[in-house]
């Protein structure tokens, strides 16, 4: 591939990252207006969350062997077609269409996840860190204009909150169009995945399970945040809409992280120093933010928790290529990682939810995020060590 077509490619996959989030992360601004007008419970309402989550975990390990079957460029183009279609349900197809049609964008989004990282190692193997950075980044960016926009769209325009998702429409056919131009794209090399060894099964593996592990908890810890920070502000005695506001800084605030942390990983021997950093500050970060009891401290902490989430990401995306030998392999650890990884992210958001309808209290479910960023301190100096599967 020439300098041309790299260059398109690397366009492409930032219109994809823009995708990967958008659509689902307005959604936490506006549930508590979605939860009123559908006459929602909280868990329920985290459901719509979730979803997403589960189609990412049901769909991951297949993508690998329809990548196989269609090509890399066919299948990112589908993708974006059940983007599309997802979003236009979702909106306007009545309450079942809210979560069928959220179905649909998460399995469209579940092949973007797996194919960009693998994608990456394929076309860009000593850029690694770079074009992680400038993809998460990218993701990022978007994340928090969604949740930014979202609440001013809804309510402040006239939208109603409907409308204001089916926004990200537009965006969706502006980036098939850009992956037109990547309609023939292949996993460098004819026989990519069958130069694999047989030997190397992921699933075996123990390096594979602890990135399966870290993407897991950083994104149950992330999509948590996305479905329920606006509420717990709003507790905390924020108004709905300044609650969205600061649900989009943090999304935003993740943006430097995410783009800085992948070229500090790949620099280093081992990640083992750059995870236990990041790990350290995350519990400090929800501590402060379980405890804040002015508005001082709950800006600064869910800006840090913003920067601690941006790393972790690009982090986890970054661990499939570097823990990986080859772009079909990394194929299959993307697949593996994002489908036991949000398998557990799944549960995260109806659970907290769940947990405040049984407390009617927002300190346990935040205790329990703490705990659980204790947990990937763990797994992180794991999957933060020098070797491939």
């Amino acid at each position: 591939m020439n300098g041309k077509n790299k260059t398109l490619l690397i366009i492409a996959i930032i219109f994809m990252a823009f995708n990967l989030r958008s659509p689902i992360t307005g959604v936490g601004s506006l549930i508590s207006i979605i939860k009123t007008q559908l006459n929602l419970s909280a868990s329920s309402s985290g459901i719509i969350t979730t979803i997403p989550l589960i189609a990412f975990a049901v769909v991951s390990p297949f993508v690998s062997k329809l990548s196989q079957k269609y090509g890399s460029g066919h299948l990112m183009f589908y993708a974006l077609i059940f983007m599309a279609v997802g979003i236009g349900i979702r909106s306007f197809a009545g309450t079942a269409g809210l979560f069928i049609g959220t179905a649909i964008i998460g399995i469209g989004i579940a092949v973007g996840n797996v194919m960009i990282p693998s994608i990456i190692k394929s076309e860009f193997p000593l850029r690694i860190g770079m074009i992680t950075g400038i993809f998460t980044t990218s993701m990022s960016i978007f994340a928090g204009i969604s949740s930014g926009i979202s609440v001013p769209l809804s309510e402040d325009v006239g939208l109603g909150w409907k409308d204001a998702l089916a926004i990200w429409l537009v965006l969706v056919i502006v980036t098939m169009l850009i992956w037109l131009f990547q309609w023939n794209l292949q996993l460098k090399g004819k026989n990519q995945f069958a130069n694999d060894s047989p030997k190397k099964n992921v699933y075996k593996s123990s390096i594979a399970w602890y990135v399966a592990l870290y993407m897991g908890i950083q994104s149950l810890l992330y999509y948590c945040f996305v479905a329920w920070l606006p509420t717990i502000l709003q507790a905390k005695g924020i108004n709905v809409e300044i609650a969205g506001y600061y649900a989009s800084a943090y999304q935003i605030v993740a943006i430097p992280a995410s783009f800085v942390v992948p070229l500090l990983a790949v620099r280093r021997k081992n990640q083992k120093l750059v995870t236990g950093t990041i790990s350290c500050i995350y519990a400090v970060s929800i501590f402060m933010f379980l405890i804040a009891n002015s508005t001082m401290i709950i800006v600064v902490s869910v800006l840090l928790c913003g920067l601690c989430s941006g790393g972790c990401i690009s982090l986890a995306m970054s661990f499939i290529g570097l823990r990986s030998s080859g772009a079909g392999e990394a194929a299959k650890l993307s697949g593996m990682a994002q489908s036991l990884g949000y398998t557990l992210a799944a549960i995260g958001p109806f659970i907290i939810g769940s947990v405040f309808d049984l407390f009617h209290s927002w300190n346990i479910p935040l205790t329990g995020l703490i705990i659980m960023v204790i947990c990937l301190l763990i797994v992180g100096n794991k999957a933060g060590e020098d070797v491939t599967i």
